[in-house]
Order: C-alpha cells, then sequence, then structure tokens
C-alpha cells in the first residue's frame, strides 16, 4: 500500500497516513471555511488507527469544537491540519497538507446549502444540500 505523507507550513507537524481514503470531499459548512479560511475545505476520510504522525505531535493543539469533533492545528504555523470524529474513529485529513498526490480525487461536496455566498460552484460533482445520507 503506498503511504502519503503530510506535512504543515512550517514543518514541524508531519503526519502519514495509506492511500486508502473511505471518502474524499468539499465541505462548504461555515465552520469549515472559518477553520479553514477558505470558501470550502477539501478533506478525505480515513479511519484514526491509520492515521500517524512521523514528528511534531507535541506541536499539535486541539480545538474541541463539538461533543463529536476535534478539530486540529499546528500551534506554531497555523495550519489546519484535521479534524478528528471522536466516537466514529474518523481523522478528516485537510487535502491541502498532503505533499504526496493522493490516487483519489474529491468526489462530491457537502452543505452546499451554506456555501459561501460569493462562490460558485461549477463542477458536475454529486451536491448534498447538508451532509450525506450515508
Amino acid at each position: 500500500m503506498k503511504m502519503l505523507e503530510g506535512s504543515c507550513l512550517c514543518g514541524r507537524v508531519k503526519i502519514q497516513v495509506p492511500d486508502e481514503f473511505e471518502y474524499m470531499g468539499n465541505c462548504h459548512c461555515s465552520l469549515c471555511r472559518k477553520f479553514s479560511g477558505s470558501d470550502y475545505s477539501s478533506v478525505g476520510g480515513i479511519s484514526s488507527d491509520k492515521f500517524k504522525f512521523v514528528q511534531g505531535e507535541e506541536a499539535v493543539t486541539h480545538y474541541q469544537k463539538s461533543a463529536e469533533t476535534e478539530l486540529a492545528f499546528c500551534s506554531h504555523c497555523g495550519s489546519s491540519l484535521y479534524s478528528r470524529k471522536l466516537t466514529g474513529g474518523k481523522h478528516n485529513i485537510r487535502l491541502g497538507i498532503l505533499d504526496s498526490e493522493p490516487s483519489q480525487q474529491p468526489n462530491f461536496h457537502i452543505f452546499v446549502g451554506s456555501k459561501a455566498p460569493w462562490h460558485e460552484i461549477t463542477d458536475d460533482l454529486k451536491q448534498f444540500e447538508q451532509g450525506p445520507t450515508r
């Protein structure tokens, strides 16, 4: 299995995950927009037991967004790294931190009902008004 490497802007935090994301998509909710500082956040979901720090775990700060979700960022450069679903056992890796190219691409948009008003989705990917019905 090919392994993917990822890192923060300053390079203090380095992660590794297998190239086997269970899903990849773009989230347009207002909370992801705030955490990413962008129109939307592209993430890949993977089981938490497959997520590995290569270095810099001590440089990661966690923010408890909700009872279910914890956000992680580099305490030195501020790079948004991932969200962790505490009861679901998933890490949603911010695809922008990947230094290696994954074999998949995002194939859906979620929370398009609350997308940034200036953003127009122009691709043909599946869209969900809220979250997917998994």
